[in-house]
């Protein structure tokens, strides 16, 4: 019983995790790029939402497969390196979710911390390859075998 509620769950994270990835690739490399008119501007908000609900069930599944394979006793996490790559790579997807739900606020951003305009158009580019760098090591991480 437990066994087919975590194959359901990895496949629920593993079908989310890749549209997220997907449609955030989808916006960065072909969206942002064919929008310099703007005219494609009334469709990102709509895009937005969808990256919104597909990495909130992505980043959800995950945490409850994290804590039902785990059992979430530390040892078991912490000295296995399954265990530090998912604590890792999930908190890196963590940082990129968080700049989601933010959106884009590139005025108060550089005011508040002073970053260089140009860092701020290459912005979208490193989360992107943060999530990308995320899904790459998941996978990897769900190929090692917990003894």
């Amino acid at each position: 019983m437990i066994s087919d509620i975590v194959a359901l769950l990895q496949g629920i994270h593993m079908i989310f995790s890749i549209v997220w990835w997907s449609v955030t690739f989808l916006v960065i490399f072909i969206i942002r790029p064919s929008n310099r008119t703007g005219n494609l501007s009334i469709v990102l908000p709509k895009i937005r939402r969808i990256i919104i609900f597909t990495s909130t069930i992505s980043l959800t599944s995950g945490l409850i497969l994290f804590v039902m394979l785990f059992n979430f006793e530390v040892p078991n996490f912490v000295y296995t390196a399954k265990g530090v790559l998912i604590l890792l790579f999930g908190s890196l997807s963590l940082i990129v979710y968080y700049h989601v739900l933010r959106g884009t606020y590139t005025s108060s951003l550089t005011k508040n911390i002073h970053i260089n305009i140009d860092f701020i158009k290459f912005l979208p580019h490193v989360m992107f390859g943060l999530l990308t760098t995320t899904m790459i090591f998941m996978v990897i991480a769900s190929r090692i075998v917990v003894l």
